[in-house]
């Protein structure tokens, strides 16, 4: 993503987009113990279900950081 894709985007946006890579980054950590030893097969089913949780979570709100970053932040 360029710089001009970046300013163009509202900042209500920009937060969720922040808030779903950061949930899919917390819940890669968590899956981690579970994944170590595991098949590709199961890798990837794990990475998916990551994906999809974390982008589902973001759109709906998220866990408050996007809303907590455009309160305090981006007045």
């Amino acid at each position: 993503m360029s710089y001009r894709d970046l300013v163009k985007k509202k900042p209500e946006e920009l937060a969720k987009e922040f808030e779903a890579i950061l949930l899919k980054e917390i819940l890669k950590e968590a899956f981690r113990p579970l994944t170590e030893n595991k098949s590709f097969s199961t890798r990837i089913y794990y990475d998916q279900f990551i994906e999809s949780v974390s982008e589902t979570l973001a759109s709906a709100g998220g866990i408050g950081i996007a809303k907590y970053i455009l309160k305090n932040y981006l007045k």
